[in-house]
């Protein structure tokens, strides 16, 4: 027989994060670029602001101003982290070239997966990784 894991090992917080790109021409074909799963809001924007800030040199001028200033160094990646912590998804997105890069983070629950022989539970599992464009 096997044992029922306790409630709090079951069921976790947590903040599901990801950025998306898509052409501007075909706004509804999204296409994953990466995903976390963060254990709280600040890993989250943690993880959010590391790509902003890997993406910002690629950008004009202006546009990659209002990434560092405002949101990396800035006033918004605090206003995220409040949005986060109240239950509410926040994002940021950037366009280039005819693409739109949005990286955006919703609190969730995450359910535990128990190991299957031996193994990782589930191969794709998300992993914190380098955001590239099209």
């Amino acid at each position: 027989m096997r044992e029922a894991l306790p409630r709090a090992a079951a069921v976790r917080p947590g903040v599901w994060c990801e950025a998306v790109v898509a052409a501007e021409s075909e706004p509804g074909a999204e296409e994953r670029r990466g995903a976390y799963a963060a254990a709280s809001p600040e890993a989250a924007i943690r993880w959010l602001r590391v790509g902003a800030r890997a993406v910002a040199s690629s950008l004009g001028p202006l546009q990659a101003g209002y990434v560092l200033d405002h949101w990396v160094h800035g006033p918004g990646s605090l206003q995220d982290y409040v949005r986060l912590c109240r239950g509410r998804l926040c994002a940021l997105t950037v366009y280039r070239d005819g693409h739109r890069l949005t990286w955006r983070a919703r609190p969730v629950r995450f359910v535990h997966l128990a190991a299957v022989n031996g193994g990782r539970p589930c191969a794709a599992a998300a992993q914190a990784g380098e955001v590239r464009w099209p």
